[in-house]
Formats: structure tokens, C-alpha cells, sequence
């Protein structure tokens, strides 16, 4: 999979870009806050249609345009893949006056989409420095990091989510007026039905993609540490304070346990106020060399870890697509030392198109010869350039 063209309309600090990019390796220079990010935003962007930043739609759209009468910032994008070429569409639309609000409008092909039936019709994978936060940091990085890669692959589990999320805003919201004595314990049943139906899915769902990521995080991270450091990953259900049985295998299992998990924590969770059994609140546990990464790992040691998760989600996407997810890498190279670097560099030349950025060309002049396409970022300008 790759992209032939991405058009940008009003998009960050893009007013307008029209650009073609190549098979293979493109480089984007440019000195900090040009633009480098915000264009690999808009990739991700027309993948996941969630943003890698921005809090909310609004701040994707372009200052000088947010506050007249049409905030609308423009992504489009022409694909290749191996069923065929593709067109995708993605307008944002910022507030503008009292009764409009922040959103997304899809087409492929032309045709207006729900937007869980755009995810994943390009797909990809970014890095960022920002990444190493997924090993050290909270476990919601984590979860999202799960989340956005099977969402790329499986509508059901993209779906589940979405549902997953209305019901526990629902469901929070009955435990607060229980508490208040609003309403009664008995309204619990039916939400405790919809939100266990597809907390199933999500935690099936995730843990059979871990199982499938494992193999490749451990190869990756052997290959980056010239086989010196190991990596092991391991689902951590909320629901295992609950039960000390192993994981199960069939969603139907996933359900009842949540289920039961809600109906012998009730009383809690009205004391509480907030659901306290799901996958809201999973983690996955992270050793490296068989230690807690976040407490002991280098910061080396978490950026190879790091880079590792990343290069199995794009094997698992390949994996399930049948088709490999374009590479998405933000300045990732300059941090690592000469063995990483070349680790990597020697990792992401069997993927059809990676697209790196940097702000510093003489930590990446290996890069510059074998680059099919280089470019100068500017101000929110994107040109080409042939030099060395």
C-alpha cells in the first residue's frame, strides 16, 4: 500500500499543499514548527480518522480560517493498494456560531461514509518521540495503542468501541443519580447487558492481538539491541482482580465475566459513582530484560522498545490486511545511536512507502541517498529538492 497523492486544504499551517509522493523512502527537512508534524497528522488522519495530537477537531483547522463563515479544512488522498486504487476524503469542520459544532465528513470513492467505515482503508503506522510514553507512561497510551491498531484491521472491534464508550458515559451517569437516590439500582440491568456485550469484544479483541504482536516485538527488539535486550508483553485484564482463573478463550466467557464482575461489584460501584469493572481499565505489563520497563529500563533501552511495538503493529496490520500500512516516522532517527538507526533503516526498506521527517539532514545523510522523494518543509510550503 501507498499513497500517490495527498491534498491539504487549510489543514494546521497548511492553507494549501498539493503534493506526489513517491514509492520507497520520502524525506521531509525542515526546521522545528514548519510543518513536519502536522503533515504526518493528516496521513494518520485519513487512516484512523482520529487525530495523533489535537484535542479536539477544531484545532485542525487552519487559524485564519476557524472563525469565518466555512472552518472547514480539506484531506485528500489518492491509494494504492494491492485490491486496486482508492480515493479518500476527509473534511473537518470547525465550530462556527452557537449551533455548530466540531465533526468529520467522509467519502470513498466519492460516496459519503460513516466514519468507522473509513478507518483503516489507508493504513498506517507513526512514530513519534513522543512514542516512549506507551512503554513508561499511563496505561490509557497503552490501551490506545491496542485500540488504534485493531481498529485499522477490524470494524466489529472499531464498533464495539464506539458502543463501549455511549454506554459507559450512560452507565456512569444512572450510578451518579443512584447515589443521589435519583433512580434505582434496578435500571442497572440493562446497561450492565450492553456495556458486558461489548466490553467482550474489546478485551477477546485485544488479547488476541497481543498474542499475535508478541512474536513480533520480540524479534524486532532482538534485531535493534543486536540481540542483547528482550521484550515480553502480557494482557492485564481490569477484570483479573476478579478472577484468578486464566485468560479465556471465547468472547461468550469475556461477556459473562464482565457481566458477573458488575453484578457482585454493584454496591461498590454506586458507592464509587463510576463503573469500576471493564476494559476502560486494562493495561499491558512491559518487561524488558525481564524487568518492569517504566520503573527500570534506559531511556535507550525504552526507545528500542518502543520502536519495536511500532514495527509489530505495522507485521500485524500486514498480517491481517494482506497488504503492508505505509510508514509514518516524525524524527525518530535523530535520537537513536549509529546501531538503532541502522536497525531501523534496515527494517522499514521492505515496506512500500515510509515517509520520515527531520530537522537535522547531517544525523540522516545514509538516508538522503537512498530517499526516492526529498522534500523542504517551509513555513507551511512543501517543495521538492534534488541536492545532496
Amino acid at each position: 500500500m501507498y499513497i500517490n497523492s495527498l491534498k491539504l486544504t487549510n489543514f494546521r499551517n497548511y492553507s494549501q499543499v498539493d503534493l506526489l509522493l513517491d514509492k520507497g523512502l520520502n524525506l521531509f527537512v525542515g526546521e522545528n514548527a514548519q510543518g513536519k508534524s502536522n503533515l504526518l497528522e493528516a496521513i494518520y488522519l485519513l487512516s484512523t480518522l482520529r487525530s495523533s495530537r489535537a484535542s479536539s477537531d477544531s484545532d485542525l483547522v487552519c487559524r485564519d480560517v476557524l472563525e469565518s463563515e466555512f472552518p472547514v479544512a480539506r484531506l485528500e488522498t489518492e491509494v494504492q493498494r494491492a485490491a486496486g486504487r482508492l480515493s479518500l476524503e476527509v473534511a473537518v469542520v470547525g465550530r462556527s456560531g452557537e449551533k455548530k459544532r466540531a465533526g468529520k465528513r467522509v467519502r470513498v470513492n466519492g460516496l459519503a461514509k460513516r466514519t468507522s467505515d473509513a478507518v483503516g482503508q489507508l493504513a498506517a503506522v507513526l512514530f513519534t518521540t513522543l512514542d516512549i510514553e506507551i512503554v513508561a507512561g499511563p496505561p490509557i497510551l497503552r490501551r490506545r495503542y491496542l485500540d488504534m491498531m485493531s481498529s485499522q484491521v477490524d470494524r466489529g472491534y472499531l464498533r464495539a468501541m464506539q458502543r463501549y464508550q455511549r454506554v459507559l458515559q450512560q452507565r456512569n451517569g444512572l450510578l451518579k443519580r443512584i447515589q443521589a437516590h435519583d433512580a434505582s439500582p434496578s435500571e442497572l440491568g440493562f446497561w450492565d447487558q450492553e456495556l458486558s456485550h461489548a466490553g467482550g469484544i474489546i478485551m477477546k479483541g485485544r488479547s488476541d492481538a497481543l498474542g499475535l504482536l508478541v512474536p513480533y516485538a520480540c524479534e524486532q527488539m532482538g534485531k535493534l539491541s543486536d540481540e542483547v535486550e528482550t521484550i515480553a508483553l502480557a494482557y492485564k485484564p481490569a477484570l483479573r482482580d476478579v478472577f484468578e482463573d486464566p485468560l479465556p478463550i471465547e468472547e461468550a466467557e469475556w461477556t459473562n465475566r464482565m457481566l458477573q464482575a458488575l453484578e457482585d461489584g454493584r454496591s461498590k460501584e454506586i458507592g464509587a459513582g463510576v463503573t469500576l469493572y471493564g476494559p476502560h481499565r486494562d493495561d499491558v505489563e512491559v518487561l524488558i530484560d525481564g524487568l518492569p520497563a517504566a520503573a527500570f529500563a534506559s531511556r535507550a533501552q525504552l526507545r528500542t522498545a518502543v520502536l519495536s511495538l511500532r514495527f509489530a503493529e505495522a507485521a500485524y496490520i500486514q498480517a491481517c490486511l494482506g497488504d503492508e500500512p505505509v510508514v509514518l516516522l516524525d524524527d525518530v532517527l535523530s535520537e537513536l545511536d549509529e546501531q538503532r538507526r541502522r536497525g531501523v533503516l534496515d527494517t522499514f526498506e521492505g515496506f512500500q512507502q515510509v515517509v520520515l521527517t527531520t530537522a537535522d539532514p547531517d544525523r540522516v545523510r545514509d538516508v538522503l541517498k537512498t530517499a526516492t522523494g526529498r522534500f523542504v518543509v517551509s513555513g507551511g510550503a512543501i517543495s521538492r529538492f534534488e541536492g545532496e
